[in-house]
């Protein structure tokens, strides 16, 4: 691996003239927090970096065909830049737009470094600053992680004040993908919806969706209008809801106050709507499940709802997939299939399920999941020495205890993830205006020892535990509820829990282990690789977040 030859007077370069703040990640949650360091810090020198060749984070790199929101885009997008579309969900393409429009408007573009992997974060104490070793160049398909040829990348060093994490919680690269058995014996395609091929064929084709996720959910009605002939394979029944596709509730604001107040106004009744609805999911899943038949009934029969979308288990255990205007509904009454069961093996011309039934494929989608992702695959260090990240205690569920000037962006599972990311954002901005030198939080009196991502999901079960940990009570615990939040966040003491100038203590930041390789926690996920996730992401890959 050669080395870059930067000028030494460009920012960041040296020690002497290191940036204020390096943000990792183009996506949703990098470009909020750009706005908000463009609008409050003017004179501050920052750049924002991305691994891969555009921005957009899940919105670039998922590519297979109808990809769109999760969440209405009235909370999905950004609060100081309106939805410019009338559509309750947003489409790929739209939102990538949508967020290249606004990281100009931030300033971003001038100061986004694509192809830049962050591979290693390391503050150094003597000097306070991060020395960010950075991997320019290379192919961002591919692991990450791993990327070392000499002969495609080369190797900046970055010298920052403080670094922020908005890279996501879940690979680029790759995404979950068990091994089926008979597989070697499929005459046809079997394709991932984070390898989508840009000329695949549609017309006429019998496709095997497995998956029952936002993704699933999307793909389905996608193909179908497409012309494929499209069966959708699920282990257990899921929730799917239909919504209307034009967003009313932010219509109706419209009409009623002006451009930002009704903007501001639709935003929250959308989230205290779908906060509602996840109480009463929880507390009373009798009335939920209820009221949701009843939507479903509009489309399909009882009988259909009964075998394929009424779940054991509670509503919004796992996430509640939508469908605008019904239309996975809709595909079915026009022949598109949902089948229910477990696959016993592929053959060569299919699947054969446990019971005998056989369904034809000539290509096979395995929407079976995400695999996370922490810090975007890179490694944090203290003076050189690496940090287990999974045994690092979080602060508000965006800080690191004793690991100084260091954050980063987890949003909402349960809800939009923008809704919180922006929170954390402008959380983040007013801890920054301070003016401390040096902050972190400090070490929690309890042990931190549940997961960060606390939400009964499939892929969060997989890999959840390769995550920092939260604790039982806040500030050392974030809830997935944003108006629980909100006076946390917005108006609670920055001051609570943490350590400024030189009573930071570095304590905190523990060290990785040798090896994880013998780790038992490990090989009991890696055993677990013949499951396939029903509920495979969130708003954005349904897209998340």
């Amino acid at each position: 691996m050669s080395t870059s030859t930067d000028s030494r007077q460009r920012p960041g370069a040296t020690p002497e003239n290191p940036l204020d703040l390096l943000i990792v990640g183009a996506g949703i949650s990098g470009i909020d927090l750009a706005h908000h360091v463009n609008r409050a810090f003017p004179q501050w020198e920052w750049e924002i970096h991305d691994a891969h060749d555009d921005l957009g984070g899940t919105w670039h790199t998922f590519r297979y065909p109808g990809i769109r929101s999760d969440s209405d885009m009235a909370t999905f997008g950004f609060p100081f830049r309106p939805w410019p579309h009338d559509s309750t969900l947003g489409g790929g393409a739209d939102i990538k737009e949508y967020i290249r429009d606004t990281a100009r408007e931030a300033g971003a573009l001038d100061r986004l470094h694509l192809r830049s992997w962050v591979a290693d974060s390391d503050w150094n104490s003597a000097l306070q600053l991060y020395r960010i070793t950075c991997r320019v160049g290379g192919d961002a398909s591919t692991d990450r992680t791993t990327a070392d040829d000499a002969a495609t990348t080369t190797e900046r060093i970055i010298w920052a004040r403080r670094i922020h994490y908005g890279a996501g919680y879940y690979s680029h690269a790759e995404g979950y993908r068990p091994e089926f058995p008979g597989e070697a014996d499929f005459r046809g395609e079997v394709i991932h919806p984070q390898q989508w091929p840009d000329d695949m064929d549609y017309e006429g084709r019998k496709i095997v969706v497995i998956g029952s996720g936002a993704t699933a959910v999307t793909l389905l009605p996608s193909l179908e209008q497409l012309g494929a002939e499209v069966t959708m394979l699920q282990r257990t029944p899921s929730y799917i809801g239909p919504l209307p596709e034009k967003d009313t509730i932010s219509a109706v604001w419209k009409r009623l106050l002006p451009g930002p107040l009704a903007y501001k106004v639709a935003r929250f009744n959308h989230d205290a709507r779908d906060m509602s609805q996840f109480v009463v999911a929880q507390r009373a899943p009798w009335l939920f499940k209820r009221a949701l038949r009843a939507m479903q009934r509009r489309y399909i029969s009882a009988e259909m709802i009964d075998q394929h979308f009424t779940p054991d288990y509670r509503p919004w255990d796992q996430r509640v997939c939508k469908a605008p205007d019904g239309d996975i509904f809709r595909s079915l009454q026009r022949g598109a299939r949902v089948v229910t069961g477990h696959i016993e093996t592929f053959t060569p011309t299919g699947i054969r399920l446990v019971g005998g039934e056989e369904i034809p494929a000539d290509v096979i989608v395995t929407a079976t999941g995400l695999r996370l992702q922490a810090f975007g695959g890179g490694t944090l260090s203290i003076d050189g020495r690496p940090l287990d990240i999974s045994a690092q205690a979080t602060y508000r569920g965006m800080m690191l205890a004793g690991v100084p000037n260091f954050s980063f962006t987890v949003g909402y599972i349960n809800s939009s993830w923008t809704l919180r990311a922006d929170m954390v954002s402008r959380y983040m901005v007013k801890l920054w205006k301070r003016g401390d030198a040096v902050y972190a939080p400090t070490v929690p009196e309890e042990p931190a020892d549940r997961l960060l991502l606390d939400f009964d999901a499939g892929y969060i079960k997989r890999d959840g535990h390769l995550f920092p940990k939260q604790g039982d009570a806040r500030p050392w615990r974030y809830v997935q509820n944003y108006l629980v939040e909100i006076p946390e966040l917005a108006f609670g003491d920055q001051r609570r829990g943490m350590a400024f100038g030189g009573d930071v203590a570095l304590s905190g930041g523990r060290p990785a282990p040798e090896s994880a390789a013998a780790s038992p926690e490990v090989a009991g996920h890696e055993a677990a690789d013949l499951e396939y996730d029903d509920e495979n992401d969130d708003d954005k890959v349904g897209l998340t977040r």
